[in-house]
């Protein structure tokens, strides 16, 4: 006959087989988060106020899902342990022990056995040796379903590892460790729900790679991560090199940089930085030929274009600085250098006046103290090309002029100009002098300046130029004379503060004389002579710092602007000061029999357009626009 004892035990086998079959078959065993369960389990979600920084932008907030450990004895009261004796209670933990179920299922395990004992009062070396043993099994457990990053499982431990001691420091670490776990779970979800409605990237960051960069952050080790990482990585890899290979680095290199943003050390990030870079070079090289070549065929409309391109590629400042400075050279200057020489067709074949390419800048205009017609002293910029004629303008070269277009002159149209009376010393009318004869009124050396032309017919000269050469010739503006005459001096006299000694340019000096006479200046420079009396041949004395010829002496010349007696409200950008109807113009520069205040470099004096001087002449500019 089978004992009491015996009975219990066969009882106690068939429920472990069942309560083994129990766990297998039910998944929602353990309590999860937002389950509707009693009070004592209920599982919440609150907003962490830890956030995760990144540069630039902070992270979205990541929203920590808290657990509340349930009390996995509260719905045991039921079980029978009326008739259990220390023995029975003993006996069953050392066989549920035996079979591994120390704490599974809820009630038939060794736990649960040594925890009633426990009830009872009972004091056992054996239940104490076997409580060691298994409170050293659920940690052992617990370990390994973080290492699993099994919730259900940590959750259903913790709770028996409180039923042993509500205070176990163990815990909290291990409740924590079950929020991070649940939060790793719904932000794989959201992940995968971002990655499925293509929102790999979005300026909200509610986004695939934000909120992985979230996940993350919270624990780099999550399983799930790894493979979502390659995921997005090789969404935007494809994207990244689609818009490499069809040049539009710009959304290239976003694409990469946010791969970057994500794992800047994967293979992916570092391969498709790699590939990127090779379609930059290829696409570098092509440009730069074209930048170069649109450059030599003054095409800046592509050469703009070109560097446009260059600059998406985002190379090197100095380089690129270095394509601007050829393109705003080009643009202000051509195929030409600063201090180039060269000379336009004019329309039957030959040659326009030699011109020199003046440099751009800044200087100061007039005078703070001197008289009012040379204040207020101004800043003017000169910040557009500009060529300059080399000499003043030739009576050879007035001739074709006069010979292309049979202008005639105001001294022709009066019968008569200025000439200089070797007898006397002073100038005088004579009848039948024009630009073809000298400052003596005899036939003129065709390489000196011409003289006896008014501003009118210096304009017509420069208009002539500009149809023959389809070029933008004209008369130099007074303070872009002033500019080249002081070369960027800001001096008393275009060379110092000093009378000059050496031999400059074609001045009044008093050793100088007319031919074998006692005539000489005496209020030219004391110890200066030059050898001429009258105007020399342009080109004969040095040329200053701009390789511009006899801008201080020689000839005073015509400037386009309307006369006016002070600087106030005159234009700051080089341009001429021009009202209409004006008539009086301005002359700069001294002249051969100039006192030594005419040839400093604020010079100014009006005359009337119709004026005509033998110690008067002209030169020409050109705009330079490409």
């Amino acid at each position: 006959m089978i004992s009491f004892k015996e009975s219990f035990m066969l009882l106690l086998g068939g429920l472990l087989i069942y309560g083994l079959y129990y766990l297998k078959t039910h998944d929602n065993l353990f309590v999860q988060p937002g389950a509707d369960n009693s009070s004592s389990s209920n599982v919440t979600a609150v907003i962490s106020e830890t956030t995760i920084e990144e540069n630039p932008k902070t992270l979205p907030q990541a929203v920590i899902e808290q657990v509340k450990i349930p009390d996995w004895l509260d719905n045991k009261g039921d079980f029978d342990d009326a008739n259990l004796t220390l023995d029975d209670l003993l006996e069953l933990a050392r066989l549920s022990h035996e079979q591994d179920h120390d704490f599974f299922p809820d009630n038939q395990n060794t736990l649960f056995y040594l925890l009633k004992a426990r009830e009872l009062g009972v004091e056992s070396a054996e239940i104490d040796e076997l409580m060691t043993t298994v409170h050293a099994s659920l940690y052992d457990q617990a370990d390994q379903a973080i290492r699993d990053y099994d919730a259900q499982t940590l959750t259903a431990l913790t709770a028996r590892l409180k039923s042993i001691d509500a205070g176990d420091s163990k815990i909290p670490v291990y409740t924590d460790q079950i929020s991070v776990m649940y939060t790793l779970q719904r932000l794989q979800d959201e992940i995968v729900a971002h990655i499925s409605n293509n929102r790999l990237y979005e300026d909200d960051q509610k986004d695939a790679l934000h909120t992985l960069i979230v996940a993350k952050n919270l624990d780099p080790f999550y399983p799930p991560l790894q493979d979502l990482e390659l995921q997005i990585l090789s969404n935007l890899q494809d994207q990244a090199l689609l818009a490499a290979n069809e040049q539009d680095f710009i959304i290239a290199d976003l694409q990469w940089q946010r791969m970057a943003e994500l794992n800047e050390t994967h293979p992916l990030t570092i391969n498709v930085s790699q590939e990127i870079q090779q379609l930059k070079q290829k696409r570098f090289a092509y440009l730069d030929e074209q930048f170069y070549r649109a450059i030599n065929n003054l095409n800046l409309l592509r050469a703009a274009d070109m560097m446009d391109e260059l600059s998406e590629l985002e190379i090197a400042r100095p380089q690129m600085n270095g394509y601007r400075l050829v393109f705003e050279r080009t643009r202000l200057y051509g195929p030409y250098q600063i201090a180039d020489e060269f000379n336009d067709l004019l329309g039957n074949g030959t040659s326009g006046p030699t011109m020199v390419v003046m440099p751009t800048g800044s200087f100061n205009m007039g005078s703070q103290t001197g008289p009012k017609h040379q204040r207020p002293r101004h800043q003017v910029n000169i910040s557009y090309g500009l060529a300059i004629s080399k000499f003043e303008v030739t009576v050879e070269a007035f001739g074709k002029f006069v010979e292309n277009t049979g202008y005639q002159t105001t001294a022709e149209r009066n019968n008569r100009a200025k000439i200089y009376d070797e007898k006397t010393g002073r100038f005088k009318d004579k009848f039948n002098i024009n630009w073809r004869h000298d400052y003596l009124g005899k036939a003129a050396d065709p390489a000196a300046p011409v003289i006896h032309v008014s501003w009118e017919d210096a304009q017509a000269y420069a208009n002539w130029l500009s149809s023959s050469t389809q070029q933008p010739y004209r008369l130099l503006s007074e303070s872009e004379f002033e500019y080249v005459l002081g070369a960027g001096n800001e001096t008393l006299y275009p060379w110092g503060n000093d009378a000059p000694s050496q031999v400059l340019g074609n001045y009044s000096g008093a050793k100088d004389k007319f031919k074998r006479s006692r005539i000489r200046w005496r209020e030219g420079f004391p110890d200066y002579e030059d050898g001429f009396w009258g105007p020399a041949p342009v080109g004969t004395f040095v040329a200053n710092l701009y390789g511009l010829h006899d801008l201080s002496g020689n000839v005073m010349e015509w400037v386009d602007d309307c006369w006016h007696d002070s600087y106030t409200r005159a234009p700051t950008d080089g341009s001429a000061w021009v009202n209409r109807g004006c008539e009086n113009r301005v002359i700069r520069g001294g002249n051969w029999g100039s006192s030594q205040e005419e040839y400093r470099t604020v010079h100014r004096i009006s005359a009337s357009t119709t004026l005509t001087d033998p110690r008067l002449g002209f030169r020409v500019a050109k705009t330079m626009q490409y």
